[in-house]
């Protein structure tokens, strides 16, 4: 009985041990990390055959749907959250069912289903960031309303003033109450030019693009809603709107940025660039 016993407390030993030291798949503690890793997140397709809305013609598109990611930076001063993509309420549920205006939604994947893959909480987040506050963007807003929102006052006013739109800000009500830093200019996440978020403003007021320099892969420019379809860029064609907007200065100082750094545009609503991409539980570093 002694001996089976201190088996059995032996056993318990090892095991409590072996819990306390398991990582979960994917995910190292951060500070052991020497530079940025950076997730594509499936947040969701919008099914969108209108490429006319961007002065472009169906020729000049290889497929007129839309990928909606979500991005993760994890570096070892803390993790960002870059956009929220489509409501998690829609997995499962009929296009008919999710559609604004001419533009269907599909999702079959949550976004906090994304995250547990690599091992993340919202929890554990600490900033989170929106590129904009379109409906495909912010769409699961509430849920990290407990991270530091990183903001732009231009695109506060649009979420929360008397224009704002009603159906994405249910998605988003509670970040009104969350932890907020207004952030100007091209702002320096973590303090070490690794990360930035860098304003882009044109396709509404307060937009911005995400800068990560990568250690193996390099550095990278997210475009947010900069650019819908690669074609925009070697066309030079925008939404009509937007010509006096802003867009047109945006998209000259992200190709200045991009030819300084030596970085790359990744156009997430491109469905080839989303297609091509490394998803989680990948990373790139």
């Amino acid at each position: 009985m002694r001996m089976a016993a201190a088996f059995a407390g032996l056993m318990a030993m090892c095991l409590s041990a072996s819990a306390q030291s398991v990582t979960p798949p994917g995910l190292p503690p951060l500070p052991h990390l020497t530079s940025p890793r950076l997730y594509v997140l499936d947040c969701g397709t919008i099914i969108s055959h209108e490429p006319e809305r961007f002065g472009l013609s169906r020729q000049d598109v290889s497929d007129p749907d839309f990928s909606d990611p979500c991005f993760l930076v994890m570096h070892p001063k803390g993790i960002l959250l870059f956009d929220t993509g489509l409501t998690d309420a829609q997995v499962g549920r009929p296009i008919y069912e999710n559609r604004i205006g001419y533009e269907g939604q599909l999702k079959t994947t949550t976004l906090k289903g994304e995250l547990a893959n690599i091992g993340v909480t919202s929890a554990m987040i600490t900033y989170l960031a929106i590129s904009h506050s379109h409906w495909d963007h912010v769409g699961n807003g509430n849920a990290y309303a407990g991270s530091t929102w990183l903001a732009r006052k231009a695109e506060y006013d649009v979420m929360f003033g008397s224009a704002a739109n009603a159906v994405a800000k249910s998605n988003y009500a509670a970040l009104a109450h969350a932890k907020i830093q207004y952030i100007e200019g091209d702002h320096d996440v973590f303090g070490d030019g690794s990360v930035m978020l860098l304003s882009t403003p044109g396709h509404t007021p307060g937009h911005q693009s995400l800068y990560v320099k990568l250690a193996n892969t390099g550095g990278v420019v997210v475009s947010g809603d900069l650019y819908h379809y690669p074609a925009e860029r070697t066309q030079g064609k925008m939404p009509a709107r937007e010509v006096a907007s802003g867009t047109p200065e945006s998209r000259l100082k992200v190709d200045d940025f991009l030819a300084r750094t030596h970085s790359r545009l990744w156009i997430g609503h491109s469905i080839d660039w989303f297609r091509d991409a490394v998803k989680a539980p990948g990373w790139y570093d």
